[in-house]
Formats: C-alpha cells, sequence, structure tokens
C-alpha cells in the first residue's frame, strides 16, 4: 500500500507541473498567432488607408491603374463575327 501512496505522490508531484507547463506553452503560442495576426490587419489597414491617401491627394478619383488586369471587351467587328462562326460551325457538324 505504500508503494501505491509514493507513486501516487510521484505522479502528482512531477505531472502536474509538466501538464502546467504544456498548456502555458499552447496558451502564449495562441497568444503570439493572434498578436502577429493583428499585425498584419493593422498593416493591411494602413496601406489600404495610405492608398486611399494617395488617390484623394493626386486629385483623381479611385480608378485601377495600369498594371491592374481588366477585362477585353469584344470589338465591334468580333462581336459581329462570333455568331456567324458558330452558326457556320454548326452547318458543318450537321452535313
Amino acid at each position: 500500500m505504500t508503494i501505491f501512496w509514493a507513486i501516487f505522490w510521484l505522479l502528482f508531484v512531477f505531472c502536474g507541473p509538466i501538464i502546467y507547463g504544456i498548456s502555458m506553452y499552447i496558451r502564449q503560442s495562441f497568444k503570439h498567432r493572434e498578436r502577429m495576426q493583428e499585425r498584419r490587419n493593422e498593416e493591411l489597414r494602413l496601406q489600404i488607408q495610405l492608398e486611399q491617401m494617395r488617390n484623394t491627394h493626386a486629385g483623381r478619383p479611385n480608378v485601377p491603374s495600369q498594371s491592374d488586369v481588366l477585362p477585353k471587351d469584344a470589338s465591334w467587328e468580333e462581336q459581329i463575327q462570333a455568331p456567324y462562326e458558330m452558326g457556320y460551325q454548326q452547318m458543318n457538324q450537321q452535313q
């Protein structure tokens, strides 16, 4: 019976701090990730604010720059040609 209590006390004395240390490490890890995410969010917010200030100080509205990709509109000739080619392809498939 005394061996049982000796093992119990050893586990209690040594496992308590080990479990506490692991839980503290996990908490600190989560806090660190949260702080890093807050810093990243603040950096992005400041970048957006700086871009808006640049646009307003330049006297122009918020328009896309030349480096932004814009969708290509079909020209007038392409709009007319597309249905003609589709009809021609359908006729060739039916023959």
